[in-house]
């Protein structure tokens, strides 16, 4: 049976695995991983930096996390990904119109957010 993954989240350096940093994936294997405005260039690279990640620690299911929020924290940026609104846009929304417009706003946001991930 597999050794349980190490209770821990961990990021790189780069928008590439180094030789160094994939040894110490493999040995320390953590749970999961977090990437940082440092790890995303475009789609196809943010792929191939996950397929290292996961063939790191030989768990093809192994969590990534990224902040993708909207506003200041989205680290998926244009031009590769949409713009999106900060949270304190559709508070706004809920000031000048209504809360079921702000909901309404929140849950296109979601998606928009869902559907770039």
């Amino acid at each position: 049976m597999a050794e349980a993954p190490l209770a821990a989240v961990f990021g790189c350096s780069g928008p590439s695995l180094s030789g160094a940093e994939r040894d110490f994936f493999q040995e320390v294997r953590p749970w999961a991983f977090i990437l940082f405005a440092r790890n995303v260039e475009t789609p196809e690279q943010v792929r191939r930096l996950v397929d290292e990640l996961r063939d790191a620690v030989q768990r093809p299911e192994a969590p990534v996390l990224i902040d993708q929020e909207g506003g200041r924290v989205q680290r998926l940026r244009p031009p590769q990904w949409r713009a999106l609104p900060p949270a304190a846009a559709i508070g706004a929304v809920a000031e000048r119109h209504s809360p079921q417009e702000a909901a309404e706003a929140a849950w296109i946001a979601g998606r928009l957010i869902a559907e770039d991930l």
